[in-house]
């Protein structure tokens, strides 16, 4: 291929402050409207404007998200609330934008991750990191039910870098849960809180321990983000041979949103344009974690990348864009074989 197509992002929203507090719950978010002047836009749970929350015009045109969203008109009764950014006639603004929120005291068992594991992840506080958690595992499911064969309960899950468990603590209770990574400590941690799941520390080395065909489903939550292009091509050779016939991998990487949310580095958007492939270079979460400081990077694709280059090992079943963390694209993929 000649070239290769950036993409076009999405709206993006996300809040790195969720908590609970007594009968209300403190929201301190952002959203980076695609065009600017955005359309007049409402944080809303079953399309209804969520009261309690202001609206903050801020510098570089984008809009701030604040205030003390109460309880009870926010569940209404219900077991989760689903947030979402909408238009002022009640529409949600894009597909996959949604952040459900499980009711205060709900999945009290497993404690709460420290926090240098939890920032090693995502660079949010543990309570956040908890919510985004469940956020997540509840879109995942929507996602990824229409391409599988089987229920949940029955299925074989392997979480490719699982970390302290963001995926782990709610997924664990389904079916039969595995979880590797390359982080020690956070292995460790797992092992001891997370009931009902097995946990394996993971080499750098692009081959894991499991047989052929071992999981009906992968779930690689910002790990391409962080490959070269050679272990990529590694892994998912991998990952298609752990991964039955008929099975389901699901891997999220920086597309559109991120780039644009990153304002354009003129030398990623380049270098995506003549290749649909950029690393910019050693990014230094962990650093010290592992064996090798310049493993882990900071890494960006093109869906014309992806459908060229990734077709050798599966079938792209969907791209989701910005839908991890309303920011990361979501793809859905078969193994060939």
């Amino acid at each position: 291929m000649d070239s290769y197509d950036p993409g076009t992002p999405q709206t993006a929203w996300w809040l790195p402050q969720i908590e609970e507090r007594g009968e209300t719950i403190l929201v301190d978010g952002i959203v980076r409207p695609a065009a600017w002047p955005p359309p007049r836009l409402r944080l809303a749970a079953g399309g209804k404007p969520v009261p309690g929350v202001d609206y903050l015009e801020l510098p570089g045109e984008a809009i701030g998200l604040r205030g003390m969203m109460p309880v009870g008109a926010l569940f209404d009764g219900a077991e989760e609330a689903v947030l979402r950014l909408v238009t002022e006639d009640g529409k949600p603004l894009r597909d996959w934008d949604q952040f459900h929120l499980a009711r205060p005291g709900s999945f009290a068992a497993v404690p709460l991750p420290p926090a240098k594991l939890t920032n090693r992840a995502i660079w949010l506080s543990p309570r956040v990191f908890d919510k985004w958690g469940y956020a997540l595992k509840r879109k995942l499911e929507e996602a990824l039910t229409p391409h599988l064969h089987a229920p949940w309960a029955s299925l074989r899950l392997l979480d490719w870098g699982c970390g302290c468990g963001r995926l782990a603590k709610y997924l664990s209770g389904q079916g039969s849960y595995t979880g590797i990574d390359i982080d020690a400590e956070a292995i460790a941690w797992c092992r001891a809180n997370i009931p009902n799941g097995s946990f394996e520390l993971q080499g750098l080395e692009p081959r894991t321990q499991f047989e052929a065909g071992r999981f009906d489903v992968a779930i690689g939550i910002s790990i391409f983000t962080h490959l070269r292009e050679e272990d990529q091509f590694a892994w998912l050779k991998e990952l298609a041979r752990v991964v039955k016939p008929g099975g389901v991998v699901a891997v999220s990487v920086n597309g559109a949103t991120s780039l644009f949310n990153a304002s354009y580095p003129p030398s990623v958007r380049e270098a995506l344009k003549t290749r649909g492939f950029c690393d910019t270079g050693i990014e230094n979460t962990l650093k010290g974690v592992t064996s090798d400081d310049s493993y882990y990077r900071n890494i960006y694709h093109t869906h014309d990348y992806i459908r060229e280059r990734w077709s050798e090992w599966f079938e792209i079943l969907a791209i989701l864009p910005a839908f991890v963390g309303n920011m990361q694209d979501m793809i859905l993929l078969r193994p060939r074989r």
